[in-house]
This record gives structure tokens, sequence and C-alpha cells, in this order.
């Protein structure tokens, strides 16, 4: 049987300090990973306004070629897919997610189901956002919600 080997004392630590570097990881430990998991919120929550943000004015200089309404909620939906996100939208369907105005220059509401030329369109895209710290702590979801405004040709 061999020797239990003596671990000498660092020099200047006293006898009963021994576990104070374990008690201060203890401590510190939950508030760096509280601040972690809020970087990586942010993080996540800047890239799907951006997806969100392309999204929309992908679907808005789609719908400027006079392009019909389930067009340019498929065109969104894919637009977002690629990066990737999923919508909530059922093709040819609703699509809660996605919602189109058109409206011709003096601001009232154009008839026309693929406008006509001079008119602006305005697609807006909502997404709801998981987020890390708000699954853990029980709060909500973040919605970013963005538009894209053009003028059909």
């Amino acid at each position: 049987m061999q020797a239990a080997v003596h671990r000498p004392r660092a020099p200047g630590m006293a006898r009963g300090r021994r576990g104070q570097s374990l008690a201060e990881l203890a401590l510190a430990f939950p508030v760096l990973l509280i601040l972690v998991a809020g970087a990586l919120d942010l993080a996540h929550a800047l890239s799907v306004t951006n997806i969100v943000a392309n999204a929309a004015r992908e679907g808005a200089r789609h719908g400027a070629s006079r392009a019909s309404d389930t067009d340019i909620q498929t065109r969104v939906v894919q637009e977002a897919a690629g990066a990737p996100l999923t919508l909530d939208c059922t093709p040819g369907g609703t699509c809660n997610a996605v919602t189109i105005t058109r409206l011709k220059p003096d601001d009232t509401t154009d008839s026309n189901p693929t406008g006509t030329e001079g008119d602006s369109i305005t697609v807006d895209v909502t997404y709801d956002v998981p987020l890390l710290l708000a699954q853990a702590l029980g709060l909500g979801t973040l919605t970013v919600d963005r538009h894209a405004t053009m003028v059909m040709f």
C-alpha cells in the first residue's frame, strides 16, 4: 500500500482558507451563467430581427412586381426558411405572420388584388422569439415585428 501524499499549503494561505476558492466559484458561477445566457439571447434576438427584416424586404420587393398576396406570403416564408426560421403560415392558407397592405397614392386601400402602378405595398412580418432566460424564468416571448414598403412598378 502506498503512503498518502501530503500537499503542502501555498505560501501565505492560512489553514482554514483552503476551500475559499471553491466557495467563491460556487457563488460566482450562477451569475456567470446568467450573463452568458443573456448574451446568447441578445445575439439570437438580433439575428432573428435581421432575418425577419430581410424576409419583409424580400416580400415587398416581390410584391412591387404586382404579385398576388399568396405569392408574396410564399416568398416571405421561403426567405425566412433559408435563414432558417419557420414562420406561422400554412401553404396557400392563412398566414398570421405576414400582413400585406396595398395603398393608392392618396393613402386609400387598393381593391386590385395585385395592385396598380404607383401604389405602395407594405409587408409586415411578425415572429415570436423564444429566449433561454425567458423560458428559465417563466417570462413571455419576445415579439419581433418588421415591415418594408415599396412602390409598385
